[in-house]
């Protein structure tokens, strides 16, 4: 009778235990998810040219880290930091995340991926940079993930 109950006692911990495993891997979690839209409107977004756009994503006091440039912290410098890229002739980019760590506590995250930077070089002729990044995401007091800290640079 004992190793009747704790079959069943071991069955019921074992339906629970894949029961939650289900409930938060497929398609991780909900702030996850979240981030993963964002980033998606986000690299979208960068086919607008608009400037303005890009620093949405942007918490009020967030910087940007570029590659060969000084760092640009809050919505007016990064603004300008696009507004610089944007403008190179032939300017296209697109970027996708390979791997999204939320912490436990839900207030921060980290993204990290890679993107292809589109250009024209000196004679004309379009050229693409491949590179990786790394997003730290804060919630904002609204619940809003705001990037507060982005980094990127090219891989040659």
């Amino acid at each position: 009778m004992k190793t009747k109950a704790r079959v069943g006692l071991l069955a019921a911990l074992l339906m629970v235990g894949i029961g939650v495993s289900v409930a938060q891997k497929p398609g991780g979690s909900a702030d996850e998810q979240a981030i993963r839209k964002l980033d998606k409107e986000w690299s979208a977004a960068t086919q607008s040219k608009d400037a303005g756009k890009m620093v949405a994503y942007y918490a009020e006091d967030g910087s940007a880290f570029p590659f060969n440039a000084p760092i640009a912290t809050g919505h007016e410098q990064i603004q300008k930091l696009w507004a610089g890229l944007m403008s190179m002739p032939g300017f296209a980019l697109s970027f996708a995340p390979t791997k999204i760590e939320v912490a436990k506590s839900g207030e921060m995250a980290y993204d990290v991926g890679t993107f292809d930077l589109k250009h024209n070089d000196a004679n004309g002729a379009l050229t693409t940079t491949a590179g990786k990044y790394v997003v730290v995401w804060k919630k904002q007091a609204d619940k809003q993930w705001k990037a507060v800290a982005d980094i990127f640079n090219t891989d040659k």
